[in-house]
């Protein structure tokens, strides 16, 4: 059925001057408005992604444990901002092998995962999480002690 109104069109352009210069004028108006959509839902996403300063965050109870085919990471965030709801939060995730003694200890980072946790936290309330990880490499093998840290590379809120 499409390829009858495509064949419908394909002629009218042919044989009608009106049809072609109304069909110009369509897409001219479809690809104005077409871009003029884009440029505001760009706007949108970086004020999304600047509303909530990671300063308004509280993260509480972060843990990383092994689970049944990889690690499971879990806490609470606590959003206190006054004004946004925190809609997703953008984790760095590293685990490092360290040998040696506390106080001079050489890490070797043995796995990255970078993880976007989709939320919804009101202003003013907190949530828990739980985040499924897996580590590519396997099993790790590991030379000493494991040891991991989080860094938040993303908030958006809106």
């Amino acid at each position: 059925m499409v390829w009858v109104i495509g064949l419908i069109v394909l002629i009218l352009l042919i044989v009608s001057a009106w049809f072609r210069k109304v069909a110009v004028s369509v897409i001219i108006v479809t690809g104005v408005v077409g871009s003029l959509i884009y440029v505001l839902n760009e706007r949108e996403e970086e004020r999304a992604l600047s509303r909530i300063p990671l300063a308004e965050l509280d993260f509480e109870n972060v843990a990383l444990k092994p689970s049944y085919s990889g690690y499971k990471l879990s806490g609470r965030i606590k959003n206190n901002s006054q004004e946004f709801t925190l809609k997703q939060v953008n984790l760095l995730i590293i685990m490092q092998d360290c040998t040696g003694t506390p106080d001079s200890q050489d890490c070797v980072t043995i796995g990255e995962s970078h993880e976007n946790m989709d939320l919804n936290i009101p202003p003013g309330q907190a949530r828990d999480f739980e985040k499924s990880l897996y580590f590519p490499g396997g099993n790790l093998k590991l030379l000493g002690k494991l040891e991991w840290n989080y860094s938040v590379s993303g908030i958006k809120g809106e």
